[in-house]
């Protein structure tokens, strides 16, 4: 067997530091994220209208679509794919590059950044620890790729080109087609242009529509392979990596992301209930803990891989901050706490069809993030601390797409310091492989959580060097190795042949 463990490749290009240059190339789709990035895109045209504007032009579209989709799921050439770049370059002619750049943005905003797999994500960071030039080579087109580079990170990127004059699209590409050969003839310049040769280079692929480069490299390495890729992979010994933390919704996915539905529907119900008979929000914080921690968890398939329970022992009130990185968050962090807890967050989220209704039940204090005194925000705060109830808050301003931390704010280390209770901090690793920012479907998931040694007030010193030291010791934790923030179930996915 050819098949390899994650963990295992990503110790051997950790191995892989030679002196000569060394390039690792990536394919984009189906390597680094789940599908293709020209579904998206032509998805993204016809929504925003960028298309000639006539019905005919927006059904070859769909007709192409629908025939790649056929050809992926056959494991045929990606003949169909060539179709399509030519139908949609044809389509944009004379039409602003501007506006490709910004459907490009919005289609990887919109679709694409769900897709990324966190394993291809432990892979790039990998090569680059390694002192690897990272290179996506792709038959997509610029506008598709460089949102994804730019957030890995990627030094270079080799794709189709589309010709431009003036400013806007011809209708052609631009030869060669960077497929086929045409990687090949990229990978070479490359590899010249910095004194690297393509016997030392990496390259990973799915597609057997890459076999040229993936003979052509000293390191050929093949990932969710189709089964003519696989068959050459194994004849050839070549590694086999398959990625899971990403894929096609299934029959399983959306039943389990009903049932979840129904179950904070419930608890919504049952806090309503509470509220009506008079039971307190701690009362009726610990009926939701059981319904949606508990019952919630177990119906989307989350199994909680826990790291440092015994912080959670404390019966006192605490300051828990946690690392913001999907709408599952609250579930997750039920099921660890299983205590009276009261939430700080935006106020856009009292209007969430989903969550809102139930987060105004708990007591939730909603924060204005456009409000720059937040006097009155500190003071309910306080007042539920003082009154022996925990506080939950993300001290992130923003939410990152790849899960890396954000700048943390001095808020909860305030309260904390001003209460005179600790602060816990829940370190979340992979909660968005379960539901990515923006996803739809649940997909069940061993979701790593580790709790860090609690910060006590009297050995917190200025609040700003607490806030500083704990957003670097939460970098620390998931960033101590490229694969630690993927679950066991993904670390050792397959054995080492």
């Amino acid at each position: 067997m050819s098949r390899v463990a994650l963990e295992n490749h990503l110790q051997r290009v950790a191995q892989d530091t030679g002196r000569r240059a060394t390039v690792a190339f990536f394919d984009l789709d189906r390597t680094l994220i789940a599908g293709y990035s020209i579904v998206a895109m032509a998805r993204e045209r016809i929504r925003s209208g960028l298309t000639r504007g006539d019905i005919k032009d927006s059904s070859a579209i769909l007709a192409a679509l629908l025939q790649q989709q056929r050809s992926t799921k056959s494991g045929e050439s990606r003949l169909a794919y060539h179709r399509l770049v030519k139908l949609l370059s044809k389509g944009l002619k004379g039409i602003s590059e501007d506006s490709m750049r910004r459907l490009g943005e919005q289609a990887y905003s919109n679709s694409i950044a769900r897709t990324l797999y966190s394993e291809a994500i432990a892979l790039v960071e990998a090569h680059r620890q390694a002192g690897h030039r990272l290179v996506i080579v792709t038959a997509a087109t610029r506008y598709q790729v460089d949102p994804i580079a730019r957030v890995l990170g990627v030094d270079e990127v080799c794709c189709t080109g589309l010709e431009v004059s003036d400013g806007r699209f011809t209708g052609q590409t631009l030869a060669p087609l960077c497929f086929g050969e045409g990687k090949v003839l990229a990978a070479r310049r490359v590899c010249k242009q910095h004194g690297a040769s393509l016997k030392g280079s990496w390259f990973y692929s799915d597609s057997s529509d890459d076999l040229p480069l993936l003979r052509a490299v000293g390191k050929p390495v093949a990932v969710n392979p189709s089964a003519k890729l696989a068959a050459q992979a194994e004849e050839r010994a070549w590694p086999q990596l398959q990625f899971a933390t990403r894929g096609n919704a299934s029959l399983e996915s959306v039943a389990r992301t009903l049932l979840t539905l129904q179950t904070v529907g419930t608890a919504t119900a049952v806090s309503a209930v509470g509220n009506r008979l008079g039971l307190t929000g701690g009362a009726r914080a610990s009926t939701l803990t059981r319904l949606l921690g508990d019952i919630g968890s177990g119906f989307a398939g989350l199994d909680i891989e826990l790291q440092g329970a015994e912080h959670l022992a404390m019966r006192e009130p605490a300051v828990f901050i946690f690392n913001h990185q999907s709408m599952l968050d609250a579930m997750v962090l039920a099921h660890v706490l299983k205590r009276d807890v009261v939430g700080i967050c935006k106020k856009e989220m009292a209007d969430n069809p989903l969550m809102g209704a139930l987060l105004r039940q708990v007591d939730t204090i909603f924060v204005d993030r456009e409000e720059t005194n937040q006097a009155a925000t500190l003071k309910k705060a306080l007042a539920v601390l003082r009154d022996q109830r925990s506080i939950l808050i993300a001290p992130e301003g923003t939410r990152s797409t790849l899960g890396e931390i954000q700048p943390f704010k001095h808020g909860a280390f305030y309260l904390a310091k001003k209460a005179s209770v600790p602060v816990v901090p829940i370190v979340l690793h992979n909660v968005k492989d379960a539901l990515p920012n923006g996803g739809l479907l649940i997909k069940p998931t061993t979701i790593r959580v580790t709790i860090m040694d609690p910060l006590h007030p009297a050995k917190m010193g200025g609040v700003r060097q607490a806030c500083e030291q704990m957003e670097q010791a939460y970098s620390r934790v998931l960033g101590a190795s490229p694969v630690a923030s993927l679950p066991a179930a993904y670390r050792n996915t397959a054995q080492a042949g």
